[in-house]
């Protein structure tokens, strides 16, 4: 503030007039007056808002009034004040951080601006000072450093590697687990390329992701090779998002990078389990079909030519004998069919409008005998294999056939509801319904509500249906009322990408 400014300050407090004083008090900031001794002779305001007192004029030095700490906790004496030191002819300090305590016990942050007025003869008359309160803004960069420092904690303690780069790919920060992983310490790795880590077969993975991250996207669980200190490979699966600085330009990334070697070695032990396992019941199921035909056909060979020859139990047993052989020769057929549902490669897009007229042409004698009335709505093209999408259809609109109310005849609508990140498909029914308690048991393997004499069948129809909406990362569900029908619904996603 210039002496004019000061000398006009003065003024408007020594003259009468009102509005000077309103002027005055109505200012944001703390200001306050002293002679040249420091003992107040004004003060606005603001300033006893923010001290916490009303002062007496002509008795209080401001400075006294107040304990005072520098930003660094240094209790600051009051001859030491910036005002104080100010007013002996000391230099003028302003920009100081200093915390004060007020009578009640509270504190607050504040920036004094000091300065004095001098006569003709060169000999200070008057000491002026504003004091801004800095409170909230110290309370936030308070804040700021504590939660820096949790991050801190944080990130070192994490089981994965956290790692930051610029958008030159140059290593910017290495936390502990990094070191673990990848056997670099902190003080080796950092000012070096990220490129280090990275086996010269996938070197052109980097670009890659530099330019994603300069185009704001975030890469989610990219799985790949990357190469330890000491040449060792592992698998890692890396998450890495842009850095933005406060003007929200994009600086650099952070990348978390976690070690996927060990479950990559069971999904591997698992993957070969489940092929042997396929292997084996495709192999145990072609071996069981022929004795099980063989059975079927002697036993019908027996009931043509020897019914004349054997009594009433005797043809008895020998109709159990094919009913079980025709039972099992199905339960063999549907077991080696849900065995046969593996991980797809890459999927077709396939019209289910089409594969539902499949469906209903294939069903069509079931149609027939029950009277069943069947309808769908608009149904979309899906990426999936057409003889999946047809089983399912299949499967579930056989099932609202086979378990109809005896009181009404079938009424079974297909729709699709199209969502953000794929389809939702339905089968409704009207037939007998689904008890509460039953909703998730029916998708197991041999799971079945009735006896084989109420409803034929071996159980293992929606557990086909669950395999085949998982292979593409869908689900399956049913919503049913006993008595009032069921709505099988499934998902379908749009499209699978993977990360880059």
């Amino acid at each position: 503030m210039t002496a004019q400014g000061l000398k006009a300050l003065i003024h408007l407090r020594n003259g009468a007039d009102q509005e000077g004083r309103d002027i005055l008090d109505a200012l944001p900031v703390a200001l306050y007056l002293t002679d040249a001794e420091g003992r107040l002779t004004y003060f606005n305001a603001a300033a006893v808002k923010l001290s916490g007192r009303t002062p007496q004029l002509g008795v209080d030095q401001w400075c006294v009034t107040w304990k005072i700490f520098l930003a660094d906790g240094t209790p600051l004496p009051h001859d030491q004040c910036p005002l104080a030191v100010a007013l002996k002819g000391g230099e003028i300090v302003e920009g100081m951080e200093c915390l004060a305590e007020r009578p009640d016990g509270t504190q607050f942050w504040f920036t004094p601006y000091p300065a004095v007025l001098r006569d003709e003869q060169g000999r200070i008359t008057h000491g002026i000072n504003l004091l801004v309160d800095i409170t909230s803004r110290k309370f936030e960069q308070n804040q700021a450093a504590q939660a820096a420092l949790l991050l801190s904690a944080i990130v070192d303690s994490s089981d994965d590697a956290i790692i930051s780069k610029d958008l030159n790919g140059t290593i910017t920060s290495w936390n502990k687990s990094a070191e673990r992983l990848f056997g670099y310490t902190a003080e080796e790795i950092i000012g070096r390329p990220v490129t280090l880590l990275i086996p010269s077969d996938r070197q052109q993975e980097e670009p890659r992701i530099i330019a994603r991250l300069k185009a704001g996207e975030r890469v989610d669980h990219f799985e790949t090779i990357r190469r330890r200190k000491d040449g060792s490979l592992l698998d890692i699966s890396l998450t890495i998002s842009p850095v933005r600085n406060a003007r929200g330009n994009i600086i650099g990334a952070s990348k978390i990078a976690r070690d996927i070697t060990e479950r990559r070695r069971a999904e591997a032990e698992i993957l070969r389990a489940n092929r042997d396992l396929e292997q084996f019941a495709f192999s145990a199921s072609h071996d069981l079909q022929e004795p099980l035909r063989g059975l079927k056909i002697y036993s019908e060979l027996l009931a043509r030519r020897y019914s004349s020859k054997l009594d009433g139990q005797a043809l008895e047993f020998l109709g159990h004998l094919r009913a079980g052989a025709t039972r099992m020769e199905v339960l063999v057929s549907d077991l080696l069919a849900y065995t046969q549902i593996s991980k797809r490669e890459e999927p077709e897009m396939v019209d289910a409008n089409a594969t539902l007229t499949i469906v209903l042409e294939s069903l069509a004698g079931s149609i027939a005998e029950s009277g069943a009335r069947i309808d769908s709505g608009p149904l979309p093209v899906v990426p999936m294999h057409a003889a999946h999408l047809q089983q399912l259809f299949q499967n579930l609109i056989g099932n609202a056939i086979k378990y109809r109310s005896p009181e009404r005849k079938p009424e079974i609508h297909v729709a699709a509801e199209s969502q953000s990140d794929g389809w939702t498909m339905a089968v409704t029914d009207n037939g007998i319904g689904i008890a509460p308690e039953y909703k998730e048991k029916v998708f197991g393997l041999f799971k079945r509500l009735h006896s084989n004499e109420e409803y034929s069948g071996t159980g293992i129809g929606l557990a086909i249906c669950q395999r085949i909406v998982a292979q593409y990362d869908g689900r399956i569900w049913v919503d049913s009322e006993p008595g009032q029908g069921s709505a099988f619904r499934f998902t379908i996603p749009r499209s699978r990408d993977g990360g880059g």
